[in-house]
C-alpha cells in the first residue's frame, strides 16, 4: 500500500513536470500530432500520377500517333511537350519540364509494315528511382501492348482467327497477384513506418532527460525521499507517466490518423495497439538508461539523436537488410524500430497471428529488460552516493 502511494506521488510529480516543461510536452504531445498528420497529408494521393513526359515523333504516321495515344491513356504519365530531337529532350529534362520521354524514329510505320522490328526509346529521370522505375514499368507496358496490337492486326489481316492470333501474340500468359498493398499505395507503405520511427525518436529524445534533469536541477534527493529510497518505486513512478502519454500518442496514430486517411489495416487492431505499447516500452527503457548514466542533458540528448537519426535508413524499410554491409546490419539490430517494423508489417499487411511474432517479441523484450536492469543498478549507485554524501554536487555545495 505504501509502495503504491509512493509510485502515485512520483507519477503525479512527473505528469506535472511534463505539463510544465516546454521541451517535454513539445516532444511528447505537440510534435507527434503535427508530424503524424503531416506525413499522412504528404502521401494522401497514394500513388504518383500524371508524370510529365515528352514525345519526339519523327515519323508522324498513323502508328506513331496511336502509340502517343497509348502513352496519354496511362494514369501515371501525361504528355506535356512535343519535341523534334534528342537534344530537345535533354534540354527539357534539364529545365525540369519533363520526367520522361518517348523517341519514335523515322520510318517507324514503314519498317513495321515491311515486317521488320523498329525501336522506341524511353528516356527516364533515374535521379529519382521512384519516378524512373514507374516510367520504365508503365512505358514498357505501353510499348509491349502496342507491339502486341500491331502483330495481332497483321495476323488478322491474313485471315487468322482471333483465338489463334492471340495464342501467337501472347503464347505465355502472365498472372500476378499482389498479396500485400495491392494498390502500390505510398500512403499505406510509407506512412505507418514513418509514424513508428518518429515515435521512437521522440520517445528516446524525451526520455533521456527524464532522470538526467533530476541531476541538472539538483532535485534527485527530492525524488529519493518520495520513493523512500526504493529504486523500483522510483523507476516505476518516472516511467509510467511517459508510457501513458506515448500510448495516447500511438492510439492517436492508429485510431484517428489511419481511419481519417483511409490507411487500411489487414490485421487485428487490438494486436497492433498491444504491439505499439510493447514498442513504446522498448524505446523508453534505453532512453532512461542513457538518462541515468549521463547527468548532462545536452550530451544525453545528442547521444539519443545520434542513435536514432539513421533508424529509418538502417531498418531495412527502404533498402533490404540483407543487401547492406555487415557493419550496417549489426547497427540496425541495436534499434528497436528495426524489430518493431518487421513485426508490425506482419500484423498490419499480412494479418499474421501472434505466434509468428515471437522473434520480434523476444528481441524487443531485450530492449526492455536489459536497459531496465542496468538502469536499476545505476540508480542504486546514485542513491547510495546521495545517502553517503559522496555526490559531487552535494560536496561542492557544502564546501
Amino acid at each position: 500500500m505504501k509502495t503504491s502511494k509512493s509510485i502515485l506521488k512520483i507519477m503525479k510529480r512527473e505528469f506535472g513536470r511534463i505539463a510544465e516543461r516546454k521541451t517535454l510536452y513539445m516532444l511528447m504531445i505537440i510534435l507527434p500530432i503535427v508530424l503524424f498528420f503531416l506525413y499522412a497529408l504528404i502521401y494522401k494521393n497514394e500513388i504518383v500520377r500524371e508524370l510529365p513526359v515528352a514525345i519526339c515523333d519523327n515519323d508522324h504516321s498513323q502508328l506513331s500517333r496511336t502509340l502517343t495515344e497509348f502513352v496519354e491513356s496511362t494514369s501515371s504519365m501525361a504528355v506535356v511537350k512535343y519535341v523534334n530531337s534528342v537534344d530537345e529532350i535533354k534540354q527539357a529534362f534539364r529545365r525540369g519540364e519533363i520526367q520522361g520521354a518517348f523517341y519514335i524514329p523515322e520510318d517507324f510505320e514503314k519498317t513495321i509494315k515491311f515486317g521488320k522490328p523498329s525501336t522506341v526509346v524511353i528516356y527516364k529521370n533515374t535521379s529519382n528511382l521512384i519516378i524512373g522505375n514507374l516510367i520504365l514499368k508503365d512505358g514498357s507496358a505501353v510499348v509491349k501492348t502496342f507491339s502486341g496490337g500491331v502483330l495481332l492486326k497483321k495476323l488478322r489481316s491474313k485471315g487468322m482467327g482471333v483465338d489463334q492470333a492471340m495464342n501467337i501474340v501472347n503464347p505465355v500468359k502472365l498472372e500476378t497477384q499482389s498479396l500485400y498493398n495491392p494498390n502500390y499505395s505510398y500512403e499505406s507503405y510509407l506512412v505507418p513506418g514513418l509514424l513508428a520511427v518518429t515515435l521512437q525518436m521522440l520517445i528516446m529524445i524525451s526520455s533521456v532527460i527524464v532522470i538526467s534533469s533530476e541531476f541538472t536541477h539538483n532535485t534527485f534527493k527530492e525524488l529519493i525521499d518520495l520513493a523512500d529510497g526504493d529504486v523500483y518505486v522510483m523507476l516505476a513512478g518516472k516511467a509510467l507517466p511517459h508510457i501513458v502519454v506515448n500510448i495516447a500518442t500511438a492510439l492517436l496514430a492508429v485510431g484517428i490518423v489511419f481511419p481519417l486517411f483511409d490507411i487500411r489495416v489487414y490485421g487485428s487492431m487490438i494486436l497492433i495497439i498491444a504491439f505499439f505499447i510493447y514498442f513504446i516500452a522498448a524505446c523508453l527503457m534505453p532512453g532512461l538508461l542513457i538518462s541515468s548514466l549521463f547527468h548532462d542533458q545536452l550530451f544525453a540528448t545528442e547521444l539519443a539523436v545520434f542513435i536514432n537519426t539513421p533508424a529509418f535508413i538502417f531498418s531495412g524499410f527502404t533498402f533490404p537488410l540483407w543487401g547492406m554491409p555487415f557493419a550496417h546490419t549489426v547497427f540496425a539490430q541495436i534499434m528497436p524500430f528495426t524489430h518493431f517494423l518487421s513485426g508490425f508489417l506482419k500484423i498490419y499487411q499480412m494479418n499474421t497471428p501472434l505466434y509468428n511474432l515471437l522473434p520480434e517479441i523476444i528481441k524487443l523484450g531485450i530492449f526492455i529488460i536489459v536497459p531496465a536492469l542496468l538502469t536499476i543498478i545505476v540508480l542504486k549507485r546514485r542513491i547510495k552516493e546521495y545517502s553517503t554524501g559522496n555526490n559531487p554536487k552535494t560536496a561542492e555545495a557544502v564546501s
